[in-house]
C-alpha cells in the first residue's frame, strides 16, 4: 500500500478524521484507503458533520465501507458528531487556522478536550501532517 501522505491536498479534516478512524487495531492506511469515499458521504466536513445525528453518521460510516460492526462502527460515529459540535462551538474557521499551523502543543490544547481525541489519534494526526 502506499505511503498516505504523498500526494494528496492540504486538507486537515480529513486527516483528522483519518487519524479518529484509525485507532483500536485499525491502521491509517486502511482508513486513507476509504478517504474517496469517506469524502463522498461528506464525513470530512465539519460543517456536515455538525449537522448530522450519530446514527446518520453511523450509516454514512457504513456506506463509505467503515464498518467495524454496530458498536464500534456507533463508537466512532459519537466521535465523529462530538467533532462536528467541537467545531462549530469554536468556529470551523479558528479551527482549521490551529489544525494548519505546525504548533503541536497549540494543537493538542484545542483537540484533546474532544471526545474520543486522544494521544493515539494524536500521532496519527501529527504522522499524517508530519508534525
Amino acid at each position: 500500500m502506499s505511503d498516505p501522505k504523498t500526494n494528496r491536498e492540504d486538507d486537515p479534516w480529513s486527516d483528522l478524521v483519518v487519524s479518529i478512524l484509525s485507532v483500536n487495531n485499525f491502521p491509517v492506511e486502511r482508513v486513507y484507503a476509504l478517504l474517496d469515499r469517506l469524502r463522498a458521504e461528506k464525513l470530512t466536513d465539519p460543517e456536515n458533520l455538525s449537522q448530522q445525528t450519530a446514527p446518520a453518521l453511523y450509516a454514512k460510516l457504513v456506506v463509505a465501507g467503515y464498518d467495524r460492526g454496530e458498536f464500534m462502527t456507533h463508537l466512532f460515529a459519537e466521535r465523529l458528531s462530538s467533532l462536528g459540535a467541537f467545531a462549530k462551538a469554536f468556529g470551523i474557521a479558528e479551527c482549521e487556522k490551529v489544525l494548519k499551523g505546525r504548533n503541536a502543543n497549540a494543537i493538542k490544547a484545542m483537540l484533546l478536550p474532544v471526545n474520543g481525541i486522544g494521544p493515539a489519534v494524536m500521532r496519527n494526526y501529527f504522522f499524517l501532517r508530519e508534525i
